[in-house]
């Protein structure tokens, strides 16, 4: 009896010491619509996101692969590029994600952890399944762009999850819509940002969708001017989201979950005020609106610094499930960005391409470290070129064609063979998004579904 005694004992001293085991990581992907890199890399302007960047991992050189959100969001989480997963359209036709493709949240489900995503936009919702995978989905939509839960709530939302959530990892996305027009920041950061004329909110704020679409369509000029006020109010909004991140980041440190916790930290795209004669986004591919923060906060197993070779979203759907251990789906089969700790080669076919145009048709883009394509769709013309050293033309002011169309030639060839594999593999649209009409009204609303303005 004592020597059974004395087993069970030791037993349960080795059950005991198996539970210091490390726990399995946490995941949290917080994504800000419509935040271009310059500013998410202002210190001024997202000095939370600066506090949490010097010990985190920072590509500076990040880029999404379309100029607007449902394709663009589909392309995080499936590690595929827009026309191969299929999700996107264009104004008034939508195609939603197909059922089959796997996300990172399927992965993460399948692997027993706790899934959940706090979105603010229809094309997060169920009607496109982008977040398919998500267990737990707190969607809330608004009838208008001054309606919205704001950044407070979200992150109200997200800090009451966290508080009752059960034991066990989990995957949280936070997906945070205040940057979008129109730009209405609260106080204090209109006051800090604002034109003087813009210190007090208009009855019609600047940049709503019917400003847009006037502007857009040309049925209104919009001057330097008021692109410029426009830009300060944006730059109010990103202050005031970046303020709340800060209170959900305070919120892990508070339960003790930072150090275990894997945060990506990035956008959709970002948002034009007249670089290239444009306003808004989803309309063309030039890097104001494809140049994306992405940031990947772990100290425990990521060192941190800063990346300056040129990488996409269409790597992180790996990323994620390597540095959680997860074996990730044979779909996810761009490089991470990370390989045991070292860069990964960006010298793959297509992990650099960029897709899309939300009001016609599709925009082609493609780069290297140094240089970037684009074919430009002409209405009853062939595609107009262009060709920028992206490195020393940050801008994209001085097209290199025709004078060097040799060194565009490799690029171009990439987009042939990538557009011989999609014929290969068969890629297609997903299936038509079926919107009811308060949904289609929200879209509407919000500057999505109606006349076209180019």
């Amino acid at each position: 009896m004592r020597f059974s005694s004395a087993l069970l004992i030791g037993g349960l001293l080795l059950f005991s010491g198996c539970s210091d085991a490390p726990k399995p990581p946490n995941l949290l992907f917080v994504a800000v619509d419509t935040l271009r890199a310059d500013r998410a890399h202002d210190a001024r302007l997202m000095p939370r996101i600066a506090e949490l960047s010097r010990t985190g991992l920072i590509f500076e050189q990040a880029f999404s692969h379309a100029p607007w959100t449902l394709p663009s969001f589909a392309t995080m989480f499936t590690g595929q590029l827009p026309p191969q997963h299929g999700a996107g359209g264009v104004a008034n036709q939508y195609f939603g994600l197909r059922s089959e493709i796997t996300t990172v949240a399927e992965r993460l489900r399948d692997s027993g952890y706790a899934t959940a995503a706090i979105v603010n936009v229809d094309f997060l919702g169920p009607d496109f399944g982008v977040c398919q995978g998500f267990d737990e989905l707190d969607a809330q939509f608004t009838l208008n762009n001054r309606t919205l839960r704001d950044a407070r709530g979200t992150s109200d939302a997200a800090i009451a999850w966290l508080e009752q959530r059960e034991t066990g990892p989990f995957a949280l996305f936070v997906h945070y819509f205040d940057p979008h027009a129109d730009y209405t920041p609260p106080e204090p950061y209109r006051s800090l940002h604002a034109d003087p004329r813009d210190l007090v909110p208009a009855a019609a704020p600047l940049g709503t969708r019917e400003q847009i679409v006037a502007w857009k369509s040309g049925r209104e000029p919009l001057t330097q001017e008021l692109a410029q006020r426009a830009s300060r109010l944006y730059d109010g909004e990103i202050a005031y989201t970046d303020s709340e991140i800060g209170r959900l980041i305070d919120q892990l440190r508070r339960q003790g979950l930072l150090e275990n916790t894997l945060v990506v930290f990035t956008s959709d795209h970002g948002e034009e005020f007249l670089e290239h004669g444009g306003f808004e986004h989803g309309h063309s591919l030039y890097d104001e609106l494809v140049h994306v923060p992405l940031m990947l906060h772990w100290p425990a197993r990521i060192q941190p610094g800063r990346r300056s070779d040129a990488v996409g979203h269409v790597q992180l759907a790996r990323t994620i499930c390597e540095l959680l251990a997860i074996t990730p789906a044979t779909s996810f089969a761009a490089p991470g960005l990370l390989q045991h700790g070292q860069p990964a080669s960006s010298a793959v076919d297509g992990l650099l391409y960029g897709y899309g145009n939300f009001w016609g048709a599709p925009w082609e883009s493609i780069r290297n470290d140094q240089h970037k394509w684009l074919g430009i769709p002409v209405k009853g013309a062939p595609a107009r070129e262009e060709f920028y050293d992206w490195r020393l033309d940050r801008r994209e002011q001085r097209n290199l064609l025709p004078a060097q169309s040799a060194d565009a030639q490799p690029l171009r060839q990439a987009v042939q063979t990538l557009h011989e594999r999609a014929a290969r593999e068969q890629w297609r649209s997903g299936p038509p998004a079926r919107l009811d009409p308060a949904t289609l009204q929200r879209l509407q609303n919000t500057g999505y579904v109606g006349e076209e303005p180019r």
